[in-house]
């Protein structure tokens, strides 16, 4: 089950509003331990989740970042206005979505314990 998961291949259905929400709870359905579970105990896990993966993403777009960018991304991101920001990535970031697909992969395998 692990193996057909795939970041890149979302549901037909999916949409941006849904992108973290939607990736946590296919991680929740492949950790086994977590079938049998209280639903509310489920619920932390997943509010545990969405920071760490933030992170985890957020790391990956700062190191690849533009070093002459840098001083430029640390003022789009003191607006903190997410239009913004998005569009900075999307600028100066090449391949910004295989980096953002990567990192949850990475996260997922590491969280997962899945061997490369």
């Amino acid at each position: 089950m692990v193996n057909n998961f795939d970041p890149q291949n979302p549901p037909a259905d999916f949409n941006v509003d849904m992108g973290l929400d939607w990736y946590i709870n296919e991680l929740i359905k492949q950790k086994a331990e977590f079938n049998e579970l209280e639903a509310d105990v489920v619920e932390q896990i997943k509010k545990d989740l969405h920071p760490r993966i933030e992170s985890f993403i957020n790391l990956a777009i700062l190191k690849n970042v533009p070093e002459n960018k840098l001083e430029e991304f640390e003022k789009v991101l003191d607006t903190n206005d997410q239009n913004q920001i998005q569009e900075f990535c999307t600028k100066h970031i090449p391949d910004l979505n295989q980096i953002v697909a990567i990192a949850l992969v990475n996260f997922r395998d590491s969280y997962l314990g899945v061997a490369n």
